[in-house]
């Protein structure tokens, strides 16, 4: 059997952490997995959970944990993970998530074994939440068919705890062109669009794991100085993919900062409008498209 990695990324997790791990010991078929946590130097607990729970990992597990005496950042801890992954396959879980399906890593496994045209396979999510409306329902529904890296950038499909892929494609071009900035912000969604330079992309229609909704969430709420580097995330991708995603980046960049400078002229924030204002202006294109919606 070929070697999986999973990397498990924390900050701040003493409550959840235990269970993100544990998800991962209990997945069956005996896969040689190289487990690789990388802990942001969180303040609270998280350690000590983490150092507890990895001394019974099952045999087929090795742990490779990195607990950074200094605060890197998500993204650079992201970027430094995945520069310890030596498997076949890659996998992941953000600390505050889980795996609840024990056969998740064989079904995606065996999938893209007998698939070899196809870089990358994820699932149904299903959302984990303190408020009763949100709890219990699909973080997006995913069908069992193919999805184009379109689709993917257009949409919010693919979370997180789903995907499993070729490591392969982090050695390919749009990993190496678009994975550079320490600042970006949903770095994921990159690594997801870059498998399709090197395969397919499947939707699997199974319920395997959980995303945690809170409010120390990355993407919780409406922060529109995190809006600034959404749009940069934006540019690197519709730089690099051109045509119609280009568009799409464009048009989602003056959507967004549209929306911002209207409400940061409301707050009095003013140099913040000013940063959304800049970034109207470069896709200014887009006003006139923006106008004739407005019309309908």
């Amino acid at each position: 059997m070929k070697k999986i990695s999973v990397i498990i990324l924390s900050y701040k997790q003493e409550q959840f952490i235990e269970k993100a791990i544990r998800g991962v010991y209990t997945q069956k078929g005996n896969h040689p997995i190289e487990l690789i946590i990388c802990d942001d130097c969180s303040p609270d607990k998280t350690d000590e959970v983490i150092q507890k729970t990895i001394l019974n990992a099952p045999q087929n597990i090795t742990v490779k944990y990195f607990s950074h005496p200094q605060n890197l950042g998500s993204t650079p801890n992201f970027y430094f993970a995945l520069k310890q992954v030596t498997g076949k396959y890659l996998s992941f879980c953000e600390g505050d998530d889980y795996w609840f399906d024990e056969n998740k890593l064989q079904i995606q496994y065996n999938f893209l074994e007998a698939h070899p045209d196809y870089s990358m396979c994820f699932h149904n999510v299903i959302n984990i939440s303190p408020d009763p409306i949100i709890n219990n329902t699909p973080f997006s529904k995913i069908e069992n068919r193919d999805y184009s890296t379109l689709e993917i950038y257009n949409n919010w499909l693919v979370h997180t705890t789903s995907v499993f892929m070729k490591t392969e494609a982090l050695q390919n071009d749009a990993v190496k062109k678009t994975l550079v900035k320490t600042d970006l912000l949903y770095f994921d969604t990159i690594l997801y669009m870059a498998n399709s330079l090197n395969g397919k992309i499947r939707g699997l229609a199974e319920t395997m794991t959980a995303y945690r909704r809170h409010e120390v969430g990355l993407s919780h709420g409406i922060n529109y100085k995190r809006d600034l580097r959404h749009n940069q995330l934006d540019q690197i991708i519709g730089d690099y993919y051109g045509n119609k995603i280009r568009e799409s980046a464009n048009w989602q960049i003056f959507s967004r900062s549209r929306i911002a400078l209207s409400a940061c002229l409301k707050n009095g924030q003013f140099i913040l409008a000013l940063k959304h204002l800049k970034w109207i202006l470069k896709k200014k294109g887009n006003l006139k498209i923006y106008l004739i919606k407005k019309i309908k």
